[in-house]
């Protein structure tokens, strides 16, 4: 438990500057430009529009910090088993 603690700590560090990377890619960028991104949330729209999120934007920043959290988790974990397989 302890360690999922300190895994989640050091993913809450890392998230914001992980969310900075992920919304700076041009492959998103490009996604959302040409509208093929707007299509993929639309499900995700309908759902915060039913509990009262009545901006999109909002709907796509909060999952894309929830993906930036997720990210940050596997990579704080990953580095931490393979640092671990390494010392031994």
């Amino acid at each position: 438990m302890k360690r999922i603690l300190i895994y989640a700590g050091l993913a809450l560090l890392l998230t914001f500057p992980v969310y900075l990377g992920l919304a700076n890619t041009p492959i998103i960028n490009d996604w959302f430009l040409y509208g093929q991104g707007w299509a993929a949330f639309h499900p995700l729209f309908v759902i915060g529009h039913a509990i009262g999120i009545t901006r999109n934007a909002a709907i796509v920043i909060g999952t894309m910090f929830a993906v930036s959290f997720c990210l940050s988790f596997a990579g704080v974990a990953g580095t931490h088993s393979v640092a671990r397989r390494l010392s031994n």
